[in-house]
Parts: structure tokens; sequence; C-alpha cells
């Protein structure tokens, strides 16, 4: 009784024991998945209305279960919470995560007073609580799971949210974008454990390498500038704020029960520590591809190479106002140029309308010349499944030698001449063209994006990062 507060979160990422307490069909999401994973033997149901739920034991109470439990899991009614936490507590559990609602998200004061009365018995039993609220942890390396189709392979990317659904969806985002977690927390109303609480962990946790974050509002502020200053410093962190119209902000009160600040100061307050901003989840994800697998741009000259004139100069416009530059080609870069694409029916300027390059094979020797020009810093490079569509009935393979080739062209790039590159593969009335050439990129661990403008944005937010420190 009495126990101060542990503020090593581990416990919350590696139990080595849980109990899903109100388990039914209702939840079978958890049941599923945690009774399939590194978990499964020390995995309990608790429901004193079911002997066995999906083919599991359950036990009355978690006071029957034989062995020590770590972590708690709470699909239940709220107005029971406080009996059951005290048999958690006697039970000498260490983290429960409460997936119910019902709390101060209601706006309705009996909420409030239950997630008071919940905290007061949490702290004299020194357990930490995630949520109310909320889904709780995913952590592929220790067999946390909340919900089906989540990746059991582990990866470097952590996310916090204060979303449950956002939290699921953006994992999925993951799947689709070629990366995978290391952790991922949907701590909802932040009754206990909280946002900075959160990101100070990560910061300094081994197995990640960036960390995204959906913030709707705090109920804690004090230690935020520090936190996400010194986070920022060690590695890049994403920051997408909800609830920035007034619509928005009364909206992310009722969802968790939060105030959802001015958007000019939050957006002010992320430049300040460093943090990158972005305006929805594909952003993020389009971040974390850049991180991932490619790395910030020394300067702002980007080269754009496609098979469209038209797209060119529209795409020209669209990276200058995203903070980028177009530069002209050095007088030598044209000269090595006019040896792979002829001058008639195109252009050796920047952007490069390179459709015979693309036709003829000579792809490789034109990228080569462009990342040795000392006024591009970066190259985009748009890849329209289209083109290959008339190849594939004389040559089935065209789509594999010529992605190949791209992909091992690109790394060399970025590994010798130290210049991001992106590909852009658009979308495409062949889906099954598109999907193909996608796959191969990605599992050479590129970074692939919807189209020239979305790579643009990454790479101009990437290049701030990279002034900054």
């Amino acid at each position: 009784m009495g126990e101060v507060l542990s503020k090593n979160l581990d416990v919350i990422f590696y139990p080595k024991s849980v109990a899903l307490i109100g388990a039914s069909r209702e939840v079978d999401f958890y049941i599923n998945t945690i009774s399939a994973s590194k978990l499964r033997e020390k995995f309990f149901l608790v429901n004193p209305r079911y002997s066995e739920v999906l083919g599991l034991k359950c036990y009355p109470s978690i006071l029957d279960i034989p062995e020590p439990v770590d972590y708690a899991i709470f699909a239940i009614p709220a107005r029971i919470i406080p009996k059951v936490l005290e048999e958690c507590g006697k039970k000498g559990v260490k983290v429960v995560h409460i997936y119910s609602s019902g709390f101060s998200e209601t706006g309705l004061e009996e909420g409030k007073k239950l997630e008071e009365e919940i905290l007061k018995i949490a702290k004299s039993y020194g357990i930490r609580i995630i949520g109310p609220n909320c889904m709780g942890v995913y952590c592929p390396e220790s067999g946390l799971f909340f919900s089906q189709d989540l990746p059991s392979e582990e990866g470097s990317v952590a996310f916090v949210s204060q979303s449950g659904g956002q939290a699921i969806s953006f994992i999925f985002k993951g799947i689709l974008r070629g990366f995978r977690f290391s952790k991922v927390v949907s701590y909802g109303n932040a009754l206990d454990v909280d946002f900075i609480e959160l990101i100070d962990y990560l910061a300094e946790d081994p197995k990640t390498s960036i960390i995204g974050a959906y913030i709707e509002g705090l109920r804690k502020t004090e230690g935020l500038l520090k936190t996400l200053k010194n986070a920022s410093k060690i590695k890049p962190l994403i920051v997408l704020k909800g609830g920035q119209t007034e619509d928005g902000a009364r909206a992310a009160a009722s969802h968790t029960g939060v105030l959802a600040g001015s958007a000019k100061i939050w957006e002010g307050f992320l430049k300040q520590v460093k943090a990158i901003q972005v305006e929805n989840f594909d952003e993020m994800a389009d971040i974390v591809v850049g991180l991932l697998y490619a790395f910030p741009p020394k300067g702002k000259g980007v080269s754009i190479i496609t098979t469209s004139g038209g797209s060119a100069v529209v795409h020209t416009d669209l990276c200058v106002k995203v903070g980028l530059t177009v530069p002209k080609f050095s007088e030598e870069t044209q000269n090595q140029l006019k040896k792979f694409i002829p001058i008639a029916g195109t252009s050796i300027r920047n952007p490069l309308d390179a459709w015979p390059a693309f036709q003829y094979g000579t792809l490789p020797d034109a990228l080569n010349v462009i990342s040795q020009d000392e006024n591009i810093h970066s190259l985009i490079i748009e890849v329209q499944p289209e083109e290959f569509k008339a190849y594939t009935t004389t040559d089935p393979n065209i789509i594999d030698k010529f992605t190949t080739i791209l992909g091992k062209t690109c790394k060399k790039i970025m590994d010798e001449q130290g210049k991001p590159v992106m590909i852009a593969v658009t979308k495409s009335i062949y889906p099954e063209l598109e999907v193909k050439i996608k796959s191969i990129l990605q599992t050479m661990n590129l970074p692939i994006y919807q189209s020239i403008y979305d790579a643009a944005k990454t790479l101009s937010k990437l290049h701030s990062r990279f002034t900054q420190f």
C-alpha cells in the first residue's frame, strides 16, 4: 500500500503476464490476438458469468488466478471499476489498461468523480493506469496486441495516440507503406500515464528510432517543453495536432475530455521544440518513409524526372510552393545528358522530360549524371505504370527488370552521392502494375510516394529538420 508510482514504463510494454477482466466475445480482438502471441501461456481471462470464452478457461475473479499478474485489461462497466481495481491492488497488478469508456469524456460530473476515485485507489497500490477510454498498448516484441491483423514483426517506429481508432489505422498505413512498429500506445483520457511521460520513455527507448504522435489536448503541461525539446534532439518527432479549428476542438473535448488549445499557439510551440508538424496521417507516414529509407537533403535543390513535359511544369510549381527549388542543370550536366536522351521531343533541362530514357533503358545513366550536379541536392522520379502496359505483352518481365535496375540505381546514388532519391509511383488505371512496381521497390527499402507533390513535401520538411540541428 502507498507505493510511489513507478516512472519506469518497461512494465507497460513488457509484462510477464496479462489478465483480461470482462472477457467476452465482444472483446474477442484482445482474446484472439494475445492468446496467439508470445504471452499465450501467461494470458488469463476473468468473468464471473462464464467458465470459458472462445475455448479458454475463465476465472471468476483476478484473485482466483493461481499465478502473479502484471498487467490487467479492463473491459467492464465503468461503475464497477473501483471494486475490481481494489482486487487488482491486492493481487499485486502493476498496470491496468482501462478499455472502458464513460468517464470525463462524457462531460458529466459523475464521470470526472469516478476518474478521481480510480486514480486515488491506483496510487494507494502503486498501480499505473493507461486510459480510460482507449485501446491500450501494441508491442509486437512482448506480445501485446489490441486489434486483429496487426503485424507480429517488430519495427523501429513508435506511435503515441489519444485516439484508439487512429492508432489502429496508422499501423495499417505502416503495413501499406512498408514500415513496422516498436511500440504503439492509445492512451485516451490520460488519467495517469500521459503524453509527456510516454514521449520521455520513447526518446530513450533503444528499440525506437522515430516517434509519431497524435495529440488532441493535454491534461498536464508541466515539463512539456523540456520533454519535446529533448526528444527532438535524440530522434525525429513527428506531431499531428487534432482540434485546430473551433469545431475540431469541440470534437476533441467530447472524444477524450481534454482541451485542445489554440492552433497558432501549438504551431509556434512545435516549431520551438523542433518537432516535425504534419497536417494528416498520410503526411506522417510520408515523413516516416523518408526518414527510414532516405535522409534529409543538404539543400533545397531538387531534380524532377518524369515522362511528361506538362507534368514537369505543374510539379515544378508545387515543389517551389512547399519550399524547394528546381534549379537549372549545369552546362556539364546537360552535355552529359545529351548522350542518353535525344533533344527532339523531350527536354534535358530540370525538370527532365525523360521518356526516351525510360523507353530505351538509359534512365540509370541519366540519373547518375544528374546526381553529380552540385546544384541538385535530391531527386524525385515519377513512374507512371501506364507507360509499361504496352511492353508487358512482348516482355512479361519488363516490370521486374526495370524496377530492379531503377531501385539499384537509386540506392547507389544515395550511398555514393549522399543525396536522397524519392520515387513517386502514380495512381494507375492498371492497379496490378502499380502494386507490383511499389512492392518490388518497397522490398528494396526505397522511399515510395503516391505523387511528386507528396515526395516534395517530405523533402522540404526533412530539409527543415536538417537545418535545425
